[in-house]
C-alpha cells in the first residue's frame, strides 16, 4: 500500500476535483476537497501521469467547509458538492469549470443561481438491478457499479421519491427478467407523473464483436410491471403512468390512469405550456431553465425581430420562446420523438417551423439554400459542437448563443468560432445542478 500523503489543495479544475502537487510536482487529483485545505490523502491509481487520491483526513478545513447533510455522501456519487457551504458552491465550481476561459476571454463571469437547491429535480434515471444478495432493487449506481438505494434523495422532487420507494416495493414481488433503467418524470406544474421502463441492452456474445443475446420479450415484461398500475394507485400515486420501452418499437402504455404527455415548461409571460412525450428530453430543473430561457431572450433582443434558427431544438423550449418574442423561428431536432412534440408545442404560435434532421445535415442544407438568420442558437449534448462551426458561420448570423451543458467543451469549441470572426460577448453560468459540481453555461459570440 502506498503511503499516505500530505497535500495543499492549490484550486478546483472541472469535475469539482481539488488539484494538488506532491513534493516532486506531481499533480494528484482528489475528490471532496476545497482550495486552500490540506489533506491527507491516499494515492489510488496513476492515469496520463496524474495521481488519483482519496482524503483520509482533512488538517486544516477551508472555512466554506460544511458537514454532508446525506448518510450516503461520497458513496452515491450524485451529490459531490454535500461539502460545500451552499453560498459559495455556484461561485466555486463555475471558477472550476469556466475561470479559465473567461479570464483568457478577458470577460467577467456571470453567475445565476437556482431558485431551489433541494427537491429540484422534475426528472431522473433510476436502475432496477441485483443487489449482492442477489434480490431485485431500484435506486442509483455507484461508481462501482454497486446498487445505492436511498430512504430518500434531496434533489428529487417529493412526487419522483414516492414513485422510488413503490418501485423498491413493486421489485419485491415481480417476476423482473432483466434489470433495466427506470425513467421518473413529474410535470413542471400541476399532477401527473411518469414511469417509463426500459429493459437493459443485453450483453455481446463472443466478444466485442458478437452478436447481441435476444432481449427478453416484451410479454415477459408486461406480465411483470401488470401489478405495478394498481400498486402505485394504492399508494397514493394513482395520477402516474406506467411505459414500457422494448427495442425499437413505440413506447407502449401498461396503465389505464395517468397522463400521455406532461407540462414540462409552463410559462405564462409568454403564453406557452410545452408537453413532453414518455421518455422525452426535458431540463430537470424548471426554475433554472426558464432563468436560461430568459437570459437567451435578453441576447437577443436587440436583434428582434428577425430570423432565429434553433439547433437540437428538443421540445421547443428555446425556440418557442423566441418565437413568442417576435422571431421567424426554424427549430431542428434529430430524434422523431423530439420534433414530434416540438411541432405539437408549436402549434398556433406563428412563425415556428420544425425541421426533423440532424443539426449537421439541417446547416449545410438550409447553406445551400442561401438561407441566412440574425440569430443562430445551440444547444449540443455533451460532445459539443466544434464541427458545426464553419456551416453555422456560412449562415451569417450576427450573433450565435452556444449554450453547454459540459461547459469543459466550451473552451474546446470556441476557438474554431473566433477563426470565422465570432467574438465571445458574454460567459454565462448557470446552476441547473444544485448540490452537485455540474452546471450549465451559456456564451455569446457576436459577428466582427
Amino acid at each position: 500500500m502506498k503511503p499516505r500523503m500530505e497535500l495543499f489543495v492549490e484550486k478546483l479544475v472541472p469535475g469539482g476535483l481539488g488539484l494538488a502537487r506532491t513534493g516532486e510536482g506531481q499533480v494528484v487529483l482528489i475528490p471532496g476537497v476545497l482550495p486552500g485545505e490540506r489533506v491527507l490523502a491516499e494515492p489510488g491509481e496513476r492515469l496520463r501521469g496524474v495521481w488519483r487520491a482519496r482524503v483520509a483526513e482533512v488538517l486544516e478545513a477551508a472555512p466554506y467547509r460544511r458537514e454532508p447533510d446525506c448518510p450516503l455522501a461520497g458513496r452515491c456519487g450524485g451529490c459531490d458538492f454535500l461539502h460545500v457551504d451552499p453560498g459559495r458552491a455556484l461561485e466555486l465550481k463555475s471558477r472550476a469549470a469556466l475561470g479559465e476561459l473567461a479570464d483568457g476571454l478577458g470577460l467577467p463571469l456571470e453567475l445565476i443561481e437556482s431558485p431551489t437547491r433541494e427537491r429540484y429535480r422534475i426528472r431522473a434515471t433510476l436502475h432496477l438491478g441485483r443487489r449482492p444478495d442477489g434480490s431485485w432493487g431500484v435506486g442509483f449506481y455507484d461508481a462501482r457499479r454497486q446498487l445505492v438505494e436511498p430512504a430518500e434523495c434531496r434533489l428529487l422532487a417529493p412526487e419522483l421519491t414516492g414513485l422510488m420507494l413503490a418501485l423498491r416495493a413493486w421489485a419485491a414481488g415481480a417476476a423482473i427478467p432483466a434489470a433495466a433503467e427506470i425513467s421518473l418524470m413529474r410535470g413542471a406544474a400541476g399532477p401527473g407523473q411518469m414511469v417509463v421502463v426500459t429493459p437493459a441492452i443485453p450483453p455481446l456474445v463472443g466478444g466485442r464483436r458478437g452478436r447481441p443475446r435476444p432481449a427478453p420479450p416484451a410479454s415477459g415484461w408486461e406480465r411483470a410491471l401488470d401489478n405495478l398500475p394498481a400498486l402505485l394507485a394504492d399508494q397514493a400515486l394513482p395520477e402516474a403512468a406506467v411505459f414500457l420501452r422494448a427495442g425499437a418499437g413505440p413506447v407502449r402504455r401498461l396503465s389505464p390512469a395517468g397522463p400521455d404527455r406532461i407540462p414540462a415548461a409552463v410559462w405564462p409571460a409568454w403564453g406557452l405550456t410545452l408537453r413532453a412525450a414518455p421518455g422525452g428530453f426535458t431540463q430537470v430543473n424548471p426554475g433554472v431553465s426558464q432563468r436560461l430561457v430568459e437570459t437567451i431572450l435578453d441576447l437577443a433582443a436587440p436583434l428582434a425581430p428577425g430570423r432565429a434558427l434553433d439547433l437540437y431544438a428538443g421540445l421547443g423550449n428555446i425556440g418557442l420562446p423566441l418565437a413568442r418574442s417576435g422571431f421567424a423561428v426554424t427549430a431542428v431536432e434529430e430524434a422523431p420523438a423530439g420534433a414530434r412534440a416540438a411541432r405539437e408545442n408549436g402549434g398556433g404560435v406563428p412563425g415556428f417551423t420544425v425541421i426533423q434532421d440532424s443539426s449537421e445535415k439541417a446547416l449545410v442544407q438550409l447553406a445551400r439554400q442561401s438561407r441566412t438568420f440574425d440569430l443562430v442558437v445551440l444547444d449540443p449534448p455533451r460532445a459539443g459542437a466544434r464541427d458545426l462551426a464553419p456551416a453555422a458561420a456560412a449562415l451569417k448570423p450576427r450573433l450565435i448563443v452556444y449554450v453547454a451543458c459540459h461547459p469543459a467543451v466550451l473552451g474546446r469549441d470556441l476557438p474554431a468560432f473566433v477563426s470565422l470572426g465570432y467574438q465571445p460577448r458574454r460567459l454565462v453560468a448557470l446552476d441547473m445542478f444544485p448540490r452537485t459540481s455540474h452546471l450549465e453555461a451559456v456564451v455569446a459570440l457576436q459577428r466582427g
